[in-house]
């Protein structure tokens, strides 16, 4: 089906009336178009900032954080909701024990999917190995800092962890730390069993933990409680979380759905309309992750025990407010794409346009937060055009496989969600990566181009005049000098056909963030694909830059695009020298577009 899909807030008890009348005034053209400069006119930067996975949320939050800098937002498959994906974290990626835990047994929540010990890996070019996506996690504490404890002494270690094991990272298998008195509602709630450092290792069945296979690999950033006092973190053994206080997520009436009066699940669900749910009640805030005012909790600190507060790491005992980890606090503030939406001023959101995408079966379970980021943009007053898969963009009637040349515009939203993969596949295409976190080989393709269809369209004024003869794309891989992370720094940059030849011409920029493994100079050979279609006019003639996020001796995965909290070297400022340095260096060195201020009329 290619119908139109508009996703508009559902009902909820902080919906006011004239909320929603500014919202359905913000669909008009006049309004949607305003910027601070006045009705009627749009500030145009002419960049653009997208990203898949790693890039993807790194691209939200950059764009959400300088959106001065840009016009359009394109985060593909990433965790626009970071409350979400920590909640994730907590209960299944390092959860599933019993409680209270049991030796050689875990218990995961019923429709999780997946524990500690068997992890979903995903399948087709998603997948990876176990250690693999442990790793991943361990890079997103060196970017945001240790989201499982707290150490006033250092911002990614345990506490009681010396930092020189930073240094010998085997010491973690070999010689690990074990610590007393550490208290957990969970699994320790007496405080008697130590808790220690640990290592993990890849099994043979994809995903799981394999208690006869020596552990190597260090899992730096947690701590289990060692229930046979062995000093080795042994299957069932609990891994420690303390990203909050304990609380009711019952939503801000302090009632759960099943106690509200006049609740009756087969004709009214839910009589107050505060139950979360991504797309439909993105306002809700039963169940959304979050503590909220009204919701109760315990008042005991991060360890959920009584009179335990005299650890550093236990924060917020009996202080009358609700506490989360300092590192989860850093997150929210800078990095969680939903809450920068949430503050963002309504003249600077005008100005804004988002594509996003992500398949139906993503492994990190980043749809939700997808849908929860698309969802808060609807419920901004920017109703979100939800499309099953990219052939749904396509006109009416053409029925062969996804081509940009049948993208149906006039029948497409503003901004722009795809849902890609399919829902009923079968279990040879689900395992070929059908609606995976990157999806088939054919899937990412599509993946791309929509996005630089999305991109090409928006911009006001685009170079669509064919090029006879054609002109020649070019991919260069070059540098920048950074003085914020010192000496030359690699980028790759493509020039469209057109730019050697027409050397009056001017071009958007659309800046392009790969994700965890992928490899900048590798990305550029898809756009590769888009010679003939800007040669032809088909697509829009712009500059693509490919900034370069992996990583040096300083971070283990990927640099998330942030400045740093860091691990065992000085912590590196990645948003910074983005920012203030490559950006500036672009418009230094090649012909971009000059931004300008021009009426809401022009095409």
């Amino acid at each position: 089906m290619r119908a139109t899909h508009l996703t508009r807030p559902g009902p909820s008890r902080r919906t006011l009336p004239g909320l929603a009348l500014c919202a359905w005034l913000c669909l008009l053209p006049a309004c949607q178009d305003s910027g601070p400069d006045g009705p009627g006119t749009r500030r145009w930067t002419y960049r653009a900032i997208g990203g898949f996975s790693m890039g993807s949320v790194s691209a939200a939050f950059l764009g959400l954080r300088h959106h001065e800098l840009f016009d359009q937002l394109v985060p593909l498959g990433g965790p626009l909701e970071l409350a979400g994906m920590m909640h994730t974290l907590q209960t299944e990626v390092f959860g599933g024990f019993c409680v209270p835990p049991e030796g050689g047994r875990m218990c995961p929540a019923p429709g999780a999917g997946q524990d500690y010990e068997h992890l979903d890996l995903g399948h087709g070019m998603g997948g990876t190995n176990r250690t693999g996506m442990l790793q991943a996690f361990l890079g997103a504490a060196i970017a945001w800092g240790n989201f499982m404890s707290v150490n006033p002494a250092h911002a990614y270690l345990p506490p009681g962890v010396p930092e020189e094991y930073l240094l010998e990272p085997s010491r973690f298998c070999e010689e690990p730390v074990r610590l007393e008195g550490f208290h957990d509602w969970r699994y320790n709630p007496d405080g008697a069993l130590p808790v220690i450092t640990f290592c993990d290792n890849a099994g043979s069945t994809p995903g799981a933990f394999d208690p006869a296979l020596p552990s190597t690999f260090p899992v730096e950033i947690a701590l289990a409680v060692d229930l046979d006092g062995d000093g080795r973190r042994g299957p069932g053994e609990p891994v420690l979380f303390w990203g909050g206080e304990r609380f009711d997520d019952v939503g801000a009436d302090g009632l759960a759905s099943a106690a509200e009066p006049g609740h009756d699940p087969a004709t009214n669900p839910d009589p107050s309309g505060d139950d979360f749910a991504p797309l439909a009640n993105p306002l809700g805030t039963e169940g959304d992750h979050t503590w909220q005012p009204g919701e109760p909790y315990l008042d005991l600190g991060l360890d959920g025990v009584a009179g335990t507060a005299e650890g550093p790491w236990d924060v917020g005992e009996g202080n009358g407010v609700y506490d989360l980890n300092p590192a989860i606090v850093r997150q929210q503030d800078l990095y969680d794409p939903r809450r920068l939406l949430q503050a963002l001023p309504e003249e600077d959101l005008a100005r804004l346009d988002f594509y996003l995408d992500v398949g139906v079966r993503d492994h990190f379970r980043f749809r939700p937060l997808m849908e929860a980021f698309a969802g808060e943009l609807g419920a901004r007053g920017r109703p979100v055009d939800v499309r099953p898969g990219f052939e749904a963009l396509l006109e009416a009637g053409y029925e062969g496989a996804f081509d940009i040349h049948h993208i149906d515009w006039s029948r497409v939203g503003r901004d722009v969600f795809v849902l890609y993969g399919d829902e009923q596949a079968s279990a040879a295409d689900i395992q070929a990566g059908d609606g995976g976190h990157v999806g088939t080989a054919t899937q990412l393709m599509h993946r791309f181009f929509g996005m630089l269809a999305f991109v090409s369209r928006t911009w006001p004024r685009p170079d669509l005049r064919p090029l006879s003869p054609p002109g020649t794309a070019q991919v260069l891989a070059r540098t920048y000098p950074s003085a914020i992370l010192g000496g030359e720094r690699p980028y790759w940059i493509y020039l469209p056909p057109g730019y050697a030849e027409r050397p009056d011409t001017r071009y958007p920029v659309l800046y392009l963030l790969h994700g965890m493994g992928m490899e900048p100079e590798l990305m550029t050979t898809s756009v590769l694909f888009t010679e003939p279609w800007m040669n032809e006019g088909a697509l829009a003639k712009f500059i693509i830059v490919f900034p370069d996020g992996r990583c040096g001796q300083d971070c283990v995965a990927g640099t998330f695009y942030v400045n740093q909290s860091g691990r065992h070297l000085p912590p590196r400022r990645y948003e910074d020298s983005l920012i203030q340095e490559l950006i500036p260096h672009i418009d230094a060195t090649y012909r971009t577009r000059a931004p300008e201020e021009l009426p809401s009329t022009v095409p």
